[in-house]
């Protein structure tokens, strides 16, 4: 393929990616912003906050994660110009995202007369336990959003969320605010503030989206089909065939990060302390490339649907090239400043030392970490999910985690080696992951 096309399909990714991005360090910057509110009211309220938030942002991401390879049927259908299936294919994934919230709500409901079996102190408890109940119903308007956002995401008007999320950050933090002290007649809440203003914001962003796809003139010739008309139960099994193992995919790797932060407390708080400053610098620098990996699944289903299978395997793997190439420019920021990011953090000497020895490792897990996210949004753009699923729980929970463990606990090389079992985990991970992509596509372009 000529360099011209590389760059106009480089161009292409950057576009759609970009918007997603922003969205993402939006949603970053409400984290950002929820901790430093409430850090302000005290360490109880800071550990009760973030003690629920915890558990509801697993049972959230897997939401997110089932509702995420319908991007790349909305994609598909806008390939094939088949525009009144873009109505069908969203009524369909509403209800998925109904049933979902309803499942993760009672889930929920049922932990939380069960949270004391966490180990939390008795204070960050009383607190937490109205926080997270609170929080809990947040979930509801969050599914019915990333519903409205596959959509206009799959049809390449990114920008639409992007700008849903820059209202979200500023009403947000301007909600904790006068939530959390009693502003403007407004109770003084405090901590459930904090919650009130999460659920809150989550519901406009819901309302905007339905009123946005819905009144939109440019986004009637989706909408043609009546919402009473019968329900295409394949559709609706083919919806969950292809989003379950991706929410699962998305727990895997949150579970294993949450693991690895858990052994590496056992180091003791010094070697907690590192590994949360690496985690929290590399996650910074992942947002970029799951962005990426959400334009490749919106290029290659596009390219798919148009029935051009070359285009579609050139996308995929020039999202994986871009991917690779500016974690390769982070791990080298990484590496050489590897004696300084840390001291962003701490002052502590040994902290700040045994960070950089991470940010070695990092350095390189970065360019691996990056693959592995653009390859499993290409391999969702064509609609393969399961697969995936299956190398990410091997790649995390046989190989890195296991791994991790024995390098840091049996071969004496300390907090290191768990960072070391995660990189070799990851490295298999994002191999088999573009060599399941290659396959795939090839495949297709055999079958012309």
């Amino acid at each position: 393929m000529s360099r011209s096309k590389f760059t106009h399909e480089s161009r292409t990714l950057a576009l759609l990616s970009g918007p997603i991005i922003v969205g993402q360090v939006g949603q970053n910057l409400i984290n950002l912003a929820d901790t430093i509110m409430v850090g302000a009211l005290g360490s109880v309220a800071l550990g009760a906050s973030a003690f629920a938030a915890s558990i509801f942002f697993i049972f959230l991401v897997f939401g997110i994660g089932v509702l995420s390879p319908v991007t790349a049927l909305f994609a598909r259908m806008q390939g094939q110009q088949n525009y009144p299936y873009g109505g069908v294919l969203l009524k369909h994934s509403l209800l998925v995202a109904c049933a979902l919230s309803v499942l993760i709500i009672t889930i929920l409901y049922i932990l939380l007369p069960n949270l004391q079996y966490f180990g939390q102190t008795p204070e960050v408890l009383e607190m937490g336990s109205t926080f997270f109940q609170i929080i809990a119903w947040s979930v509801f308007p969050s599914m019915i959003y990333q519903a409205y956002k596959q959509f206009t995401d799959g049809i390449g008007n990114t920008k639409i969320s992007m700008k849903v999320m820059i209202f979200a950050v500023i009403f947000n933090i301007a909600g904790n605010y006068i939530l959390i002290h009693g502003l403007y007649g407004f109770p003084k809440l405090g901590v459930n503030g904090t919650a009130w203003a999460t659920l809150i914001t989550r519901s406009l962003m819901a309302l905007i989206m339905i009123i946005y796809v819905h009144v939109h003139p440019h986004l009637k010739k989706y909408l043609q089909e009546r919402w009473l008309q019968p329900l295409d139960k394949n559709l609706l099994k083919n919806l969950v065939r292809l989003g379950l193992p991706n929410g699962l995919t998305y727990l895997f790797e949150v579970g294993a990060f949450s693991s690895a932060a858990l052994m590496m407390g056992w180091f003791g708080a010094g070697p907690l302390a590192a590994h949360q400053i690496s985690i929290s610098l590399a996650s910074m620098t992942f947002l970029v490339t799951t962005g990426v990996g959400i334009a490749a699944s919106i290029r290659v289903g596009y390219e798919l649907g148009r029935g051009d299978y070359t285009s579609a395997r050139f996308a995929g793997f020039t999202a994986i090239k871009l991917g690779a190439i500016y974690m390769f420019i982070c791990a080298l920021g990484f590496f050489f400043l590897r004696h300084h990011l840390p001291k962003i953090y701490v002052t502590d000497v040994d902290v700040v030392e045994l960070a950089a020895q991470i940010f070695v490792i990092v350095a390189f897990f970065q360019i691996f970490d990056g693959i592995q996210a653009v390859a499993i949004g290409a391999l969702r753009g064509m609609s393969d999910t399961q697969m995936p699923s299956l190398i990410a729980f091997f790649a995390y929970w046989i190989m890195g985690l296991p791994l991790g463990y024995l390098l840091a606990f049996h071969a004496g090389i300390g907090p290191v080696g768990i960072w070391m079992g995660l990189l070799i985990g990851l490295t298999f991970a994002s191999t088999l992951l573009t060599w399941r992509f290659h396959i795939l596509s090839q495949r297709h372009l055999k079958t012309l």
